[in-house]
């Protein structure tokens, strides 16, 4: 089966399903007793996170960021794992790197796979973890250096072109606090349920690191979400300045005309000897002068009231 990989290790055996499709979740119906409720869950679309201790094994449900580079967003995978006393189970779209090198390190290198030997699957299952959860730090680098890029872009007079950079950004922030939201939760709840399930584990030290690791992961979204969001509220404010300048340049515009417009239809009135210069040979130069003046004034009134 292409999609499916057994690596034993001594006494441990993980079985590393990397896709979901129907034969892969009939594989774990026919070779594992898990409950139905389970499978189904490793069977569906990306769920909420969650764990849950059911005797004989353990069932974990994460979500982990997929970062696009194409498209340069980021999209959800999940990661479903089954600890049992001797066996591990991972099911994923083989979308997370991270895992994808585990697995080849333990089928190249024989020293990584000494490293795990014999041990039991809570240690794998952390690793796997952890590693799952480092891989994260680039897509906050990326994160970093677009809100960065923005930044610098921000008062170059391309507030309508950052709008979508804005909200992709945005996007992408979303999506990853959706995923990484129960992370520590759950690790926190599978440190306590381990404690009764493997005795003697000895791994307070990795779990304490995946538990930072997650808490710095939480708190670099939090501020990547501050800064963007302070961002976006520079940039529409900048927009309403320029939009308000228009209007007022506009508006300016349109009162400094109107008076001429008023007194060029008055001279304009087809009546005979009732307007002034009519029969003026500086009729027309004399009612030009007036406009200029008044235009003149105007521009003075506004002038001396800081309007303009």
């Amino acid at each position: 089966m292409e999609h499916i990989r057994t690596i034993t290790l001594g006494k441990l055996t993980w079985y590393n399903l990397s896709n979901n499709s129907e034969e892969e979740i009939r594989y774990l119906r026919d070779n594992f007793h898990f409950d139905k409720s389970d499978v189904l869950d490793a069977a569906n679309p990306p769920l909420r996170p969650k764990i849950e201790f059911l005797g004989d094994y353990i069932f974990i449900i994460l979500l982990f960021p997929v970062y696009h580079k194409k498209t340069q967003s980021i999209s959800s995978t999940e990661l479903d794992i089954f600890l049992g006393k001797d066996f591990l189970v991972t099911v994923h779209k083989n979308e997370i790197n991270a895992i994808k090198d585990i697995a080849q390190h333990m089928e190249n290198k024989s020293e990584f796979r000494n490293r795990f030997r014999n041990t039991n699957p809570l240690a794998l299952a952390l690793h796997i973890l952890q590693e799952s959860v480092v891989s994260i730090y680039p897509m906050l680098n990326h994160i970093s250096w677009d809100i960065d890029n923005i930044d610098s872009e921000l008062f170059n007079r391309r507030e309508r072109e950052l709008i979508h950079k804005i909200l992709s950004i945005k996007r992408n922030i979303v999506d990853m606090r959706k995923n990484m939201m129960t992370h520590k939760n759950v690790i926190k709840e599978l440190f306590l349920i381990s404690k009764n399930y493997y005795r003697n584990n000895k791994l307070d030290t990795v779990f304490n690191q995946l538990i930072t690791h997650t808490r710095d992961i939480w708190d670099q979204l939090e501020n990547h979400k501050d800064t963007i969001d302070a961002i976006q509220e520079t940039n529409e404010s900048l927009i309403t300045f320029r939009l308000n300048d228009i209007m007022k340049t506009l508006t300016i515009f349109s009162v400094t005309v109107f008076p001429l417009t008023l007194l060029a239809a008055i001279f304009g009135m087809n009546t005979i000897n009732a307007m002034p210069f009519v029969n003026s040979s500086y009729g027309f130069w004399k009612v030009i002068g007036i406009m200029g003046a008044g235009t003149a004034y105007m521009f003075y009134w506004f002038k001396k009231h800081k309007w303009i």
